[in-house]
């Protein structure tokens, strides 16, 4: 008996490590990941929009609003830096707020304010729209892929060290 739990623990360990490297790992394909403009960043495409027109990029943040349009959905998110698995950093940096546009729909009871998301997509002619009592341009991409990612609990991993004196 304790024979077959030994063979079976490399085994086991091996699964898991799978497991772990799969967790881990962004939920875009490849291939997509390798198209997207590596030379981005979130700031320089808020102040020059018409330079990122037709390129692919990669951004994510929280959904502010989401409507649905005759023509798709439309999504504002705040955005926010990604981690290296390309989901939205927990955080209150952010350059600003972009709109994703789908030609799909989405509702709006999934798709709702406060959750993560990134989205790959091309670049599009920023639009104005009120936001408050401002016109804001916002830079526009059109999603080719999105993750919506649940919503956030708190660290995903801690390990924790101390002493209790009773009183």
């Amino acid at each position: 008996m304790h024979m077959k739990i030994r063979k079976a623990i490399p085994a086991l360990l091996f699964v898991l490590a799978l497991a772990a490297l799969a967790a881990c790992s962004p939920p875009f394909p490849k291939e997509l990941l390798a198209r997207v403009e590596a030379d981005a960043p979130f700031p320089a495409l808020f102040r020059e929009p018409d330079r990122y027109i037709g390129k692919l990029v990669i951004l994510g943040g929280t959904i502010v609003a989401t409507k649905n349009l005759k023509e798709g959905t439309r999504i504002e998110v705040l955005q926010r830096p990604l981690d290296s698995e390309t989901r939205p950093v927990f955080t209150d940096e952010t350059g600003g707020r972009f709109l994703v546009v789908t030609q799909q729909f989405l509702d709006d009871g999934v798709y709702q304010r406060g959750r993560p998301i990134t989205i790959i997509g091309e670049v599009a002619q920023p639009q104005v729209l009120p936001l408050g009592e401002l016109e804001y341009r916002y830079p526009v991409v059109h999603a080719q892929a999105l993750h919506l990612w649940s919503p956030y609990t708190g660290p995903r991993f801690s390990i924790g060290v101390g002493v209790y004196r009773g009183f």
